[in-house]
């Protein structure tokens, strides 16, 4: 009997080393391939049922009444408190004269009445068209007109009704209703008279029987970085997807979610909130990000669940240390954007178990997920689970900003640990490209043709990632902010990353600038300081900086100048703002802030005058 299990448990030994020889990595594979089946599963349930995320909210009011759904400063939102604002939300709309299968454009800032607004214009079968608070002039005016509604809710916050008054003759196709009674309101019609006038009862689901799995639920605008915001068509499909990705990490019943990111952005909306439905917890609702309150509120409302985004996680690096630092009940965070080089002082500092990064645009046809907890990853992508979650990762020209060709005139995959363009095929019935509301060449740009085959589509990510011998992804870099100096390819991301190694900088900016007489762009950074009150450079950190970047970047990778900014200037999704910086270069005569530039007869940082910049500008200095 002894001599037999020995036997089988030989082969079966034997037959494990033979497996793992042919398929290195097959645990971590099923791994992912299990959640995805899990959660593909229960998306398909729901489609093919004919149910949508409101229908699941509605779910919900009926089994949880009275659990609280929202909490939002000292105030407490069971669901079915926020149920009956949701449905004279819907009924409001519809009094007004809203037809079903409209577009309402809504303005609001992180306030429960974004939540039911959101809710009540689902349930009546309207396309929700989330405009950005922080945008102001023409970028404002365009995104309204570009949405195709007619109606516009503003919420109560007099900054809003102030900027809609500003642009009011550039929008002349919309009514504009007012949350509210500030002063501002007597300016518009008042949304809050409306309300007051319909019932709180449930609308009949055959209201919206027009929706059905593809038909847009709401529009999502790009930042605008590097032109006019663009409306991504969400459909109610991805919307759902979307609503499942808190299940890579088993979100129950019992979390509480603290939501501090932007409601009218996809990761706040579609994901937090979405999955606050889903699993039927709790969502802490904050107007906006406090880094000095944010562990504050963790405490305070037992949360379990945070989502970053951008450049949040070191802004929470930035405050000061506390002995109440590990002192909170947060066992995941959940977000893209959390850079490698703060990644574990990040989960260690806050004593957080589970960090899940994910890489997926508002408009992009696929996500991936890093589940496992690999440090710096934001997914897996091997050959077998290409098969389902379908991407590939193409070698990429900066100079020509487009992907390198063989001579049959396809695009070459890149090999492991190399860098590549992310680029995803267009399958029916199993990727799709929803595109954009309005001009069609703003979608086309974003296709690319006969990739690997005469005849195929592909969806361009527009971003760069780094593929490791065990598959894992890594992101590198935006394709536009990846530049190309001395004929090699500097990440942004990555001198970034090696800069904010020195104690005295909190953040780093990296792009590329142009210096007369020389071909590419020249690596510059803008600096943010961990005492901004120092306002400049002291001699002790120009002999840091200096030896820093000689000894850890190439010659090519170091910064030829350093700019040092007492505020950084962000996206409202806390990403880096580029487009101003790139185009004010090293002006001396338009910027104000200290500058240095790299003397490269020392390498040595060196401050930069007027004389120096106009020797600069007659090609008289060499870099």
């Amino acid at each position: 009997m002894i001599i037999a299990t020995l036997g089988v448990a030989s082969v079966a030994g034997i037959l494990y080393f033979l497996f793992n020889l042919w398929w290195p990595g097959w645990y971590l594979d099923w791994t992912y391939r299990r959640n995805r089946i899990k959660i593909g599963n229960r998306l398909m349930h729901l489609i093919s049922s004919g149910q949508f995320l409101v229908d699941v909210f509605e779910d919900k009011v009926k089994s949880i009444p009275k659990k609280a759904f929202v909490l939002y400063k000292e105030y407490t939102y069971t669901y079915e408190d926020m149920d009956k604002m949701a449905n004279k939300a819907a009924r409001a709309a519809i009094e007004i004269g809203v037809k079903p299968g409209s577009t309402i454009a809504i303005m609001i800032h992180n306030h429960p009445s974004i939540v039911w607004s959101y809710l009540g214009f689902m349930k009546a079968g309207y396309q929700i068209a989330l405009i950005n608070i922080y945008l102001r002039s023409r970028s404002l005016s365009h995104s309204i007109n570009s949405s195709g509604a007619n109606v516009l809710i503003v919420g109560e916050d007099p900054v809003l009704s102030e900027a809609i008054l500003e642009i009011k003759d550039d929008i002349p196709n919309i009514t504009t209703y007012v949350l509210g009674s500030s002063k501002q309101s007597t300016l518009f019609l008042s949304f809050d008279l409306v309300l007051s006038r319909v019932s709180d009862v449930t609308l009949d689901k055959n209201i919206r029987k027009h929706v059905l799995p593809t038909t847009t639920n709401m529009l999502i605008y790009t930042s605008g970085t590097t032109g006019l915001p663009k409306p991504a068509l969400v459909s109610h499909t991805r919307t759902l997807a979307a609503a499942f990705a808190f299940q890579t990490f088993d979100i129950s019943p019992d979390d509480i979610l603290y939501e501090t990111l932007p409601l009218y952005h996809s990761a706040a909306l579609m994901i937090g909130f979405g999955n606050t439905i889903m699993s039927g917890c709790t969502m802490v609702l904050r107007e906006k990000f406090s880094a000095s309150h944010f562990w504050e509120d963790c405490r305070r409302y037992n949360v379990t669940i945070i989502q970053y985004i951008g450049e949040v996680c070191r802004y929470l690096l930035a405050q000061p240390k506390s002995n109440k630092d590990k002192s909170n009940k947060v066992r995941v965070a959940y977000g893209n954007g959390l850079r490698q080089d703060i990644w574990t002082e990040f989960k260690e500092r806050f004593d957080i178990e589970r960090i899940v990064e994910f890489y997926g645009a508002t408009e992009s046809p696929v996500a991936i997920h890093n589940i496992t907890n690999k440090t710096g990853s934001c997914g897996r992508s091997s050959p077998y689970l290409r098969q389902f979650t379908p991407m590939v990762f193409v070698k990429y020209d900066l100079e020509a900003q487009a992907p390198i060709r063989n001579k049959a005139g396809y695009c070459i995959p890149i090999h492991t640990d190399e860098v590549g363009l992310m680029v995803v095929p267009l399958i029916d019935g199993k990727t799709s490209f929803q595109g954009y509301r309005g001009k069609k060449e703003d979608s086309e740009k974003r296709l690319l043709y006969d990739v690997f085959e005469k005849g195929d589509k592909y969806f361009n990510s527009g971003d760069l990632f780094r593929l490791d011998k065990d598959y894992y992804v890594y992101f590198n870099d935006r394709i536009g902010d990846t530049f190309r100096w001395k004929g090699e390819n500097v990440s942004t991301t990555e001198v970034s990353n090696i800069l904010t190694d020195l104690d005295f900088v909190t953040d780093a900016n990296v792009y590329g600038v142009l210096i007369p007489g020389t071909e590419g762009r020249a690596g510059m950074a803008a600096l943010h300081l961990t005492d901004s009150n120092i306002g400049t450079l002291t001699p002790a950190m120009i002999v840091s900086l200096s030896k820093h970047v000689r000894t850890v970047l190439p010659s090519y990778a170091r910064p030829r100048f350093i700019r040092i900014q007492k505020q950084f200037d962000m996206t409202s999704t806390f990403k880096q703002q580029k487009t101003i910086l790139v185009r004010e270069g090293f002006d001396m005569n338009v910027i104000s802030d200290p500058i240095f530039y790299l003397d490269i007869s020392t390498y040595f940082y060196r401050p930069l005058d007027h004389e120096i910049y106009k020797q600069i500008m007659a090609g008289n200095i060499a870099f």
